[in-house]
């Protein structure tokens, strides 16, 4: 203790192997929010998953990393060069991704176990079989298997921040203690795109459209993210090429992002005039706002995450399939409320986007719900649900371990 002041809890965070560009403003507002010590180690990102990194310098305690990839049969192990540091720092508590693939935070789990120092799991609470999904079929006897050893991980821990309630349940369903269990929203920092979008409020739609290439009366679904295979953006571009326009009003797709799939989309979409591309942009780019102020729908087909806060940060609704395998933010939206999910194959998916694009009355009812829902995104409430619940599982140095 320093005077009346109790020293601030250590904590080391080792999540997702980088900071990606959504999770930088998290960072930032827990630094300035709170009294405990965070220190981000981060690297690059997995070569295998579609993560875009946020570029330094950072305005939270971090340590950068040179992360080591072993290629084990199809899939990539990640050794993060920080254990020692970890161990010998001085750190009262560990928060690790739930993940297999960082090798270095598995030992760092085992060696606090040793050391009786907290260890909190941060991700979704429950793994999914993404594998079986993408290859049309159950769950295959990999899935099971890591589907086991993720709960028995789990459980390994002192506490779990959880994406959502679905999360939550399934960790109480395994055995977790309940007041071991914290909900934590995953968000992006919606002020931050609150503000793009309040600066962007009075420009002329006709003006913004002409900057990216649109007709100034056309209906304009946007697609925001990575372009990987997962994402089915191939399926949005085949609705364009099939519906031109409906009940004679153009339609016309922006397709913001990079990624391995630019190649194969740019070659489909060869031949329309109304499919655009506009390559990366970051999320802090006014051009951001600018999209999606004119957008009656953020649309994503496939694999749809973190896009959903940031379609309601600008109060866009969203669009897409309906089926088991979306990341755990699919339970922040409200099916027919702020969102659309259409089930059925790739043709009824086309006819129902097609039919709301019919619809301006659905489209601004569903707008002004997106809007409404994004009160409870706000990246401040994600940061003192995490905070509060690691300044109770992780005691006060000094205090009773």
């Amino acid at each position: 203790m320093t005077g009346n002041h109790p020293e601030p809890r250590r904590i080391a965070v080792f999540h997702q192997g980088c900071v990606p560009v959504y999770r930088r403003g998290f960072f930032e507002h827990l630094s300035r929010m709170s009294a405990n010590r965070y220190t981000v180690f981060h690297g690059a990102p997995p070569s295998n998953i579609s993560l875009q990194a946020a570029k330094p310098p950072f305005a939270f305690e971090n340590v950068a990393l040179n992360n080591r990839e072993l290629k084990i049969g199809g899939s990539i192990a990640v050794w993060q060069p920080a254990v020692w540091r970890y161990l010998t720092g001085g750190y009262d508590g560990l928060i690790v991704g739930h993940e297999f693939k960082f090798l270095s935070s598995l030992v760092m789990v085992a060696c606090s176990r040793v050391l009786r120092r907290p260890v909190i799991w941060w991700g979704f609470g429950y793994r999914k079989a993404y594998g079986s999904w993408q290859g049309g079929g159950g769950p295959g006897l990999k899935d099971r298997l890591a589907i086991w050893a993720a709960d028995r991980l789990a459980r390994f821990g002192d506490g779990y921040l959880a994406y959502t309630e679905k999360g939550r349940d399934h960790l109480l369903s395994i055995g977790m203690a309940e007041d071991r269990i914290q909900v934590v929203r995953n968000t992006i920092d919606v002020e931050e795109q609150v503000k793009l979008a309040q600066a962007v409020a009075d420009m002329p739609d006709r003006e913004i459209r002409a900057e990216f290439g649109l007709k100034p009366d056309s209906t304009v679904f946007l697609y925001v993210g990575r372009l990987v295979p997962r994402k089915r953006v191939d399926m949005l571009i085949d609705f364009a090429k099939r519906f031109p326009d409906v009940d004679g009003k153009p339609v016309e797709v922006l397709v913001v992002g990079d990624g391995e799939e630019m190649p194969k989309l740019r070659e489909q979409a060869s031949g329309t005039d109304n499919v655009h591309f506009t390559g990366a942009i970051d999320p802090s780019d006014i051009r951001i706002a600018k999209v999606m102020k004119f957008a009656c729908a953020v649309v994503i087909p496939g694999y749809l995450g973190l896009a959903i806060n940031h379609a309601f940060a600008h109060a866009r609704p969203v669009v897409t399939q309906k089926h088991d395998f979306h990341s755990p933010e699919i339970e922040y939206l409200t099916e027919g409320y702020d969102a659309l999910l259409i089930g059925g194959d790739e043709e009824a998916f086309c006819e129902g986007l097609a039919a709301f694009a019919a619809s301006p009355d659905e489209q601004a009812r569903l707008a002004v719900n997106a809007g409404k829902t994004r009160e409870s995104l706000r990246i401040g409430q994600m940061v003192e649900a995490f905070d509060g619940f690691v300044s109770r599982i992780v005691p006060a140095p000094g205090g009773a371990r």
